[in-house]
């Protein structure tokens, strides 16, 4: 694959565009087994957070229930949890974001899915380049993605506006295409490892989807996206991922440079 990539970075089409893939990566339930957001929540809520006195332990402790129990009776949508947790995070890590950050982290790595790593081999090691897209809140997702070799995040930021929504959907097309364009990325393919419906806008701009979801709605986000190649990814096993890269790697590439020959 080396090979492979170094013709491609070199390459000197028409457009001078590099054609190999850029590697996009979705963090809960693709990366990580599991959805992150109720872990970092109790995790805010009931004592992860150290060095805090009594007193703002237990203020934290109540207002995490109190956002809990509101969004349980569907009186707050997802979107106004998520500003009042980033907004909360800020206040009880004051001093200490970092460390708690860095707990969280390592709470959360537990959790990372081992048939992932010869991919994130692919983007330490410097053969492909991949970015993090996922609407988990900046606050912690900036320092898993560098735990998981992936230094490149693109995340829910904290302080937005009123109109800034949160980074999923269409909103986290935009911005990942935004990236992409002040990266000098924008044009060439993406490979998007994902599973789940809410980003199908981001896979409808993916040359393949290389899908961790349930096998139902794996049908569900053929249908509405029945011009992108869908890979199930989730039993492989780590040498079955590396073969499989090796081949997607490859297909795209030559597709890519057929497309500037003519």
């Amino acid at each position: 694959m080396r090979c492979i990539m170094a013709f491609c970075v070199g390459f000197r089409g028409r457009s001078m565009q590099r054609v190999d893939p850029v590697l996009v990566f979705d963090l809960d339930g693709t990366l990580l087994t599991v959805n992150s957001f109720p872990i970092w929540v109790l995790f805010l809520g009931f004592g992860g957070v150290r060095g805090l006195s009594m007193r703002v332990r237990l203020t934290v402790t109540r207002m995490v229930v109190r956002l809990l129990v509101l969004r349980k009776l569907g009186r707050m949508d997802h979107e106004t949890f998520l500003r009042h947790m980033q907004a909360l995070w800020h206040f009880a890590t004051a001093g200490d974001e970092g460390a708690a950050a860095q707990r969280l982290g390592t709470l959360l790595l537990r959790y990372r899915r081992r048939n992932m790593a010869p991919v994130l081999k692919l983007v330490t090691d410097g053969t492909l380049d991949g970015v993090m897209a996922t609407a988990a809140a900046e606050e912690y997702a900036q320092g898993l993605g560098r735990r998981l070799g992936l230094p490149n995040v693109v995340a829910t930021p904290g302080g937005r506006g009123s109109d800034e929504p949160s980074n999923t959907g269409e909103r986290k097309r935009q911005r990942l295409l935004a990236w992409l364009e002040e990266r000098g990325w924008s044009g060439r393919p993406l490979i998007f490892f994902n599973d789940h419906m809410a980003d199908v806008p981001l896979m409808r701009d993916s040359r393949i989807v290389c899908w961790f979801g349930s096998r139902r709605t794996l049908e569900r986000a053929k249908r509405a996206t029945p011009n992108v190649r869908f890979v199930a990814c989730r039993g492989l096993r780590e040498r079955e991922m590396r073969a499989t890269m090796a081949h997607l790697c490859q297909s795209v590439t030559v597709v890519q440079l057929q497309s500037y020959a003519g």
